[in-house]
């Protein structure tokens, strides 16, 4: 599964990063957010403008998350 690694980026510009990631891979996909509350609803909020679902990789780690077509 592709990877995009934000942890440690800074929020600016990061919307960007998350579509030509998005469109330009097949999903699923996984992003990790780290810890940082902003980033996981900047990539939430970003992934469902466009039209796709995101969960955690896994309940005890909310830093990784998955992004589908269909939710789960």
């Amino acid at each position: 599964m592709k990877t995009l690694d934000l942890h440690g980026i800074r929020h600016e510009g990061v919307a960007q990063q998350i579509h030509s990631f998005v469109y330009n891979n097949d999903l699923p996909l996984r992003i990790v957010t780290g810890k940082s509350e902003i980033m996981r609803k900047i990539v939430v909020d970003t992934v469902g403008l466009l039209g796709y679902h995101s969960h955690y990789e896994r309940l005890i780690n909310e830093g990784s998350l998955i992004i589908t077509e269909q939710e789960f």
